[in-house]
């Protein structure tokens, strides 16, 4: 075997080889710029709700059924996203999420499908007391279930209008505040306006 011979410069890198190590840095550091930077151009990414504000929903990739529904009391917020099909709200430590969907056969089983997805992505939340729901403010009829977690409960609710749009709705709050949260399901649903099939 031969002898190879580094040769090594004040920087202690080998000589001929400080552009992998420029090229490196900018390779790390230019992303992170352009990312601060554009959330500084954007600005924050929650939106503040007026109380009783109107949110407008449609239903995705057929954009046969609409939902609109009004903000229930005071400090909810909302993402900004592109999602015209869904939007999740918070206020606190509650959070809910509202979605529309067309061409609806059968409400029980998008609850069920709702309340699956939601179980299997939450470790130790359970949905548990199906039963059938009517409010009598909105005209809606569906299905409610009841959420169970270690440390957080709420209801799931899947309404229709009878012509193959549904709207489903998930609240979840601290188990503390289990109350709440089911009378906040129910101030939703009472605004909901649901339209097409």
């Amino acid at each position: 075997m031969g002898e190879v011979t580094i040769r090594l410069n004040r920087s202690g890198l080998e000589q001929g080889r400080m552009w992998q190590a420029v090229l490196a840095a900018v390779a790390i550091l230019l992303p992170m710029a352009i990312w601060a930077g554009t959330e500084r151009l954007i600005g924050s990414t929650t939106q503040a709700l007026d109380p009783d504000e109107a949110i407008s929903l449609q239903s995705f990739p057929v954009d046969s059924a609409s939902l609109e529904f009004h903000v229930p009391g005071e400090g909810w917020t909302t993402g900004v996203g592109l999602s015209a099909q869904q939007r999740a709200l918070s206020n606190g430590r509650t959070s809910a999420t509202v979605e529309v969907d067309a061409n609806v056969d059968s409400l029980r089983t998008l609850l069920d499908r709702r309340s699956d997805r939601l179980t299997s992505s939450q470790v130790g939340l359970a949905a548990t007391n199906v039963r059938e729901y009517e409010n009598e403010e909105s005209g809606l009829e569906g299905y409610r279930a009841d959420l169970y977690g270690r440390d957080s409960a709420g209801s799931i609710v899947v309404v229709g209008n009878g012509k193959g749009a549904a709207a489903s709705l998930i609240v979840l709050a601290p188990s503390d505040k289990l109350k709440a949260a089911t009378a906040g399901a129910d101030d939703f649903v009472a605004s909901f306006k649901l339209e097409g099939e």
